[in-house]
Order: structure tokens, then C-alpha cells, then sequence
């Protein structure tokens, strides 16, 4: 153990002033940022930023290591800015002094006896972080430890090379550390212990210089990453040995928007092939049957809003949980996204069927993170020829897309038979977007930001969140514009992607006390996980004004939208399935009923993507997408949360095992 205690000592305590480490953050082959490391006698100095479309992290740390526990922190100080939308203050401090920790972060403080070894989980949590809580966990017993302020977390090895570059060579382990979040974190260690890489993400810190081996240890990621998804979903999928009955439910009529009470469906393969009052339908010779007497039986819901990301594969899990077999995949790079979609269909992976947009920006320093940058038409057409091949349904648009292009993508993308979405390209109102080719636009924060291009641009250029953001607090919701915007959208049957949850204040709880996207579920996740996604305060007595004033007009904003006819379709942008709960359950809030909401999470949806012949409501001859609910969520649409068992293709789940298998403790 001592010699344990010395080499991390060594990395974070006994290098001369001048040791210092230089990181680079990649962006798609782009430099979008540095970390710094200077490790002095008496403290360990991080300094971290990046730049991601105008915004980012800007982090300092100032660590004090003890060898007294293992190396792990005494004394951190923390400043800076986060990543956000709209960037927070991340100060923090924390101490450790005669077996006391003590803390003070944006949204808690607080201090207890320390538990024998333990290791402070910063909210700021850097690469640096990372790579020192897995390196200090490798060298404890069972390779296992308490974090503070809460939790436990523990690491293993799972994947060791060789690097070569320029004459030299590097010996590196991809260490996971599981225990923070439903998906571990993974991070590359030298032999030293020291932060190689993060992992190969959208944003990947590495050594500065070593940036050419980046796809040599993306590889080995897959491949670690796509087999620990194979064995759990061989673990967690009920193996078909005949017939699946669902007995005595009472079925969500999705066409209708009715309950049909006592309804029983069959389930052959991966179709249904009877639906029937229970006692009218026959249970088949060796079938097995699901009892859903007094429980109410809902077609598969669809999230038309995701990413998908093989580093946090573990999403899946998560979606079908909250009753998720569609989700539509909004931009992620192109090899994820068709190895996602394959292995899911096949059942190699634990997701719901993944329907593909192809995502496209244009060039700039605002560039969104992908590594399709169109300049031309020719570019455009490529690109969507591209996808086109792959089975891409859709192509989405982002923020530096040339309006000059809108024309000929739209022709290219529309003569192929596929959708047109995104964000208004800059340079365009909404009504703009839509006349030259929109089929659909992402983000509600949009309807108010087009009323207000110029301060896009003066006095200085801002995303159109931060304008939304100034606007919604003050804008008549109900006035002419809005109206006329409204009737604008229905004529031309444009669909409505609101990403609400994103939108709306979570700084105050709901009457009953829970998160108002979250719910009681953020009890249900691991500690650190739960403690990054409560909310803080709402700072000063103007501020949460603005925040509820603002959250109120998009609530006012959401039913005008269904009460104008305009199509809405249930997407999140945000963390997998509880954040989908959420959505849903806002959209009984802003006045629509609940029957309303669920049809729109299912049948509009498929309808939208004119898919509704085999999916979006449970009949004779669709595939057998299900959700079985211990509730009535076509009353309390938050009932949603206590689905039992959930059906894709015919393959059945159970929730309470997918949420389990990350992590998440249901509390029902």
C-alpha cells in the first residue's frame, strides 16, 4: 500500500514547478479547446476550457492531495464557468480535516464525518477529475471505494495497448469507472497513472501531440463497448419459445384515443396477431402469458428526439424502461449511428428501434460537432445521397447552414422520399425556412427567437436559446404575431419538435415537491448522478421571475400550439427516457388531456413518419411494440413511470431489470 501512496503521490504532489502536462480538446478533428496541468510541491493547478457553438466550459481547479487517503483530495478550489446554454457559475470548495469533510457547490453544501478512504466528487468534474478518481480507485481494495458527498464508485481495467508515434511509444489501459452515471466513465491511463484520453466522444482531451492515435483507441472502445452491449442484452431478453399473451388488459385505443377495457393481445414472433375482448381471444398451445388484469396496455412510445452514442449505449436500457421502442436520432456521427441502429434491430444491443436523421452544418467557428461541414450544393447533394444510402429517413439542418443552400437541399432531400427538419438556419425566420422546404423545425425556442432577428446578431451575435431566453419572459403569447405564426404552421402542416423539457424552469419543484422534468425519479439514480442534475437556486429574486414568466409562456406557447392544430411530436434533447417521462407529463400540465398526449406519443408520431401501418398502436398485423403499466396514464399521464414490462418486436422486458442493469433503483 505505501508504494501505492507514492506513485500517486508522485503524480499530484512531488513535481517541480515547472511539471507541467498540456491537453488539447478535439472536436472532430477540429481543436476546440486545452487543459493544463501544473503540479507544484504543495497543490495541483487544472485550468480546462473548450468552445462548443460559442459556448463551453472555462474551469480552474486548485487541488491539494493527502497521503494520508491514498492520494486522494484534501482541499479543492474551485471557479470558473460551465458548459451550459447559458453558462453558471461551478465555484466550489471542499476540505478535508481531521476525518471532516466539508463542501459548498452551485447547488449544495454541507459536511459529515469522512468514511474511511473516500474521494471528492467535484460538480466540475474535468477530464482531470476523471482520470484522478480512476487512478486512485485502481489502487484500493477491491479496486472500490465511498464518494463524497455520496455514493460508491469502482473501476477495473478493461482494454491495455501499444502507441507509436513519431519515435516514441506509450503504454496505455482504458480504465471504466462505474458508480457516477448509468454508463461508466472511461478514461485512458499511462503507466504512471496519469490522463492519457478521455474517451473517443464528441470532445476528447488527449495529450498534446498524440492527437493521430485517437482512432486507434477509438477502436478498441467499440469494440470493449459493443460486446459488454451484446452480453447484457443476452441477459436481459426473454427468450421466445412460443406465443406472448397479454391477458385481460385494458388496451389504449391510439387511433381513437379510448381505453378498450378487458382486451387481450397475441403476440407471434415479432407481430400481434389477435386483439379481442379477453374473452373472446384463446390463449395458443405453449404461449406464455403476461396477467395485465386491472393494469392498462399502451402501444410503444416514441422519443423523436435522441442522440445516439456508443459510450453511453447504455441509454437503450433506459429508454425501453420508461416503455420507448422508437426513438428518432437527431445527429450523431454516421458509423454510431448505423452500428446502433443494426445491432438494435438484430437485439445484439438494449434499444428501441432507432429511425436515422442525417445532421448537416456549415462551416464556421460556431460549427456544431460533427465533421459534416457543407460549403456547396454539390456538398449538400453528396451528403444526402450518402445517408439516402444508409436508410436515413430525415435530414436535419444546423445553425451555419448557407440559406443559399436551403433550395437545393430541400429539392434533393424531398426527391428521395425522405424528411426536412433542423434549426432556422441563420438568416431566416421560421416562416422563411418553412416556404423554402422545411418539413419540420426542432426546438420551440424558435418560434420566439423569429420574431426578433436582428438581436441575433446585435449588439452581439447570440444562439437563438440565449434570444429565446431574453424574449419568452415579456412575449405576448397570445397576441397577433403568434397567432398568425400559428395559423402559418397548421397551412402547411409544418410538425412541431418542441423539446419542452429543455425549456422549462427547474429551479422550483412541483407542488408535490419533485423535479418538474425529472419527477421523483432523480431519487431513483446514483448519487453523483443525482446530485449533477438537481438543480440550483434561482438566483436572485429577478431572476427566477424571469425563469418562471419564461417557463409560463412556453407552457401558454404549447397548448396554442395543439389547439391551433399545428402537429406536435414528443422529442427530449436530453437524458435518456426519465427526461421523455418528463416531456410528456408537461404537456398534460400546459392543458392538453391526456389521451391527447399519449397519442401523440405514439400513433402522430408514427403517422409523421409515415410508419403508422406497422407501428403506433397495438392492432393485428403491427409489429408487437407494447408497454404494460401497473397505472392509468390516460388519466395522470405520470403513471407512465410505473411501466412493468415492455415489449419490442415481441422481445419482452422487464423494467425494473433494464433499470437495474444501470444503475437506477425505481422507488414506486
Amino acid at each position: 500500500m505505501h508504494a501505492v501512496v507514492l506513485s500517486l503521490v508522485t503524480l499530484v504532489r512531488l513535481w517541480t514547478p515547472a511539471d507541467t502536462l498540456n491537453y488539447v480538446v478535439v472536436n472532430h478533428g477540429r481543436e476546440a479547446g486545452a487543459m493544463q496541468v501544473v503540479a507544484g510541491p504543495d497543490s495541483t493547478v487544472v485550468r480546462f476550457h473548450y468552445v462548443d457553438r460559442n459556448r463551453g466550459p472555462r474551469v480552474e481547479e486548485r487541488f491539494q492531495f493527502g497521503a494520508s487517503g491514498g492520494g486522494a483530495p484534501t482541499r479543492l478550489e474551485v471557479r470558473g464557468l460551465s458548459a451550459d446554454l447559458f453558462p453558471q457559475d461551478v465555484s466550489e470548495r471542499f476540505t478535508l480535516a481531521d476525518g471532516v469533510a466539508k463542501w459548498t457547490s452551485p447547488t449544495d453544501s454541507g459536511s459529515n464525518p469522512a468514511p474511511g478512504a473516500a474521494f471528492y466528487r467535484s460538480m466540475a468534474s474535468t477530464p482531470f477529475d476523471d482520470a484522478a478518481l480512476a487512478a486512485w480507485l485502481l489502487h484500493q481494495p477491491g479496486r472500490s471505494a465511498n464518494l463524497l458527498p455520496a455514493g460508491r464508485a469502482g473501476a477495473m481495467v478493461v482494454a491495455d495497448t501499444v502507441l507509436a508515434l513519431g519515435g516514441e511509444s506509450a503504454h496505455v489501459r482504458l480504465v471504466a469507472v462505474e458508480g457516477l452515471f448509468h454508463a461508466p466513465v472511461t478514461v485512458w491511463l499511462n503507466d504512471q497513472d496519469v490522463l492519457f484520453s478521455t474517451a473517443a466522444e464528441w470532445f476528447v482531451t488527449v495529450r498534446k501531440g498524440w492527437e493521430p492515435v485517437l482512432p486507434a483507441l477509438r477502436r478498441i472502445e467499440y469494440a470493449w463497448k459493443t460486446a459488454k452491449s451484446l452480453a447484457l442484452a443476452r441477459r436481459l431478453t426473454s427468450p421466445a419459445g412460443g406465443p406472448t399473451v397479454v391477458r385481460n388488459g385494458d388496451l389504449f385505443d391510439s387511433q381513437r384515443g379510448v381505453l378498450r377495457p378487458r382486451t387481450t393481445v397475441v403476440i407471434t414472433g415479432d407481430r400481434i396477431t389477435a386483439v379481442g375482448p379477453a374473452d373472446s381471444i384463446k390463449t395458443p398451445a405453449g404461449a406464455t402469458v403476461i396477467d395485465a388484469t386491472g393494469k392498462t396496455v399502451l402501444p410503444g412510445m416514441w422519443d423523436m428526439h435522441t442522440h445516439l452514442n456508443f459510450v453511453e449505449e447504455e441509454d437503450g436500457a433506459l429508454q425501453l424502461a420508461a416503455g420507448i421502442t422508437t426513438v428518432r436520432d437527431m445527429a450523431s456521427d454516421l458509423d454510431d449511428a448505423v452500428s446502433h441502429r443494426e445491432r438494435a434491430d438484430a437485439g445484439a444491443l438494449l434499444a428501441p428501434r432507432e429511425i436515422l436523421a442525417g445532421f448537416m452544418e456549415g462551416p464556421g467557428a460556431w460549427a456544431g460537432p460533427t465533421s459534416v461541414l457543407v460549403r456547396t450544393e454539390a456538398d449538400a447533394r453528396a451528403w444526402i445521397a450518402r445517408y439516402d444510402s444508409l436508410g436515413y429517413k430525415q435530414i436535419k439542418l444546423y445553425n451555419l447552414v448557407h440559406p443559399d443552400l436551403i433550395p437545393a437541399i430541400a429539392a434533393e432531400t424531398h426527391k428521395r422520399g425522405m424528411r426536412l427538419s433542423g434549426h432556422v438556419v441563420r438568416g431566416l425566420s421560421l416562416p422563411d425556412a418553412v416556404l423554402l422546404g422545411y418539413d419540420e423545425i426542432q426546438h420551440a425556442a424558435f418560434l420566439f427567437s423569429t420574431f426578433f432577428q436582428d438581436s441575433l446578431y446585435v449588439p452581439r451575435m447570440r444562439a437563438y436559446s440565449q434570444v429565446a431566453a431574453a424574449v419568452a419572459p415579456t412575449f405576448n403569447v397570445d397576441g397577433p404575431e403568434l397567432t398568425a405564426l400559428l395559423s402559418f404552421l397548421r397551412v402547411h402542416g409544418t410538425v412541431i419538435d418542441g423539446t419542452f423539457n429543455v425549456w422549462v424552469d427547474r429551479s422550483r419543484p412541483l407542488d408535490d415537491g419533485t423535479d418538474v422534468v425529472f419527477g421523483p425519479t432523480l431519487a431513483w439514480l446514483p448519487a453523483p448522478m443525482r446530485r449533477e442534475l438537481t438543480p440550483g437556486g434561482g438566483g436572485s429574486p429577478q431572476d427566477a421571475a424571469r425563469a418562471a414568466a419564461s417557463s409560463a409562456a412556453y407552457m401558454r406557447l404549447l397548448k396554442r400550439l395543439y389547439d391551433a392544430g399545428v402537429t406536435l411530436v414528443a422529442g427530449t434533447d436530453n437524458l435518456a427516457g426519465l427526461s421523455y417521462q418528463g416531456e410528456l407529463e408537461i404537456y398534460q400540465r400546459a392543458g392538453i388531456p391526456a389521451p391527447a398526449v399519449l397519442q401523440i406519443a405514439t400513433i402522430v408520431a408514427a403517422r409523421v413518419m409515415k410508419e403508422d401501418k406497422d407501428y403506433g398502436s397495438v392492432e393485428p398485423g403491427k409489429v408487437a411494440d407494447l408497454v404494460i403499466v401497473a397505472g392509468r396514464p390516460t388519466e395522470r399521464i405520470a403513471d407512465i413511470r410505473k411501466a412493468e414490462r415492455v415489449i419490442r418486436a415481441g422481445r419482452v422486458y422487464s423494467t425494473r431489470d433494464l433499470y437495474g442493469a444501470v444503475g437506477v433503483v425505481p422507488q414506486r
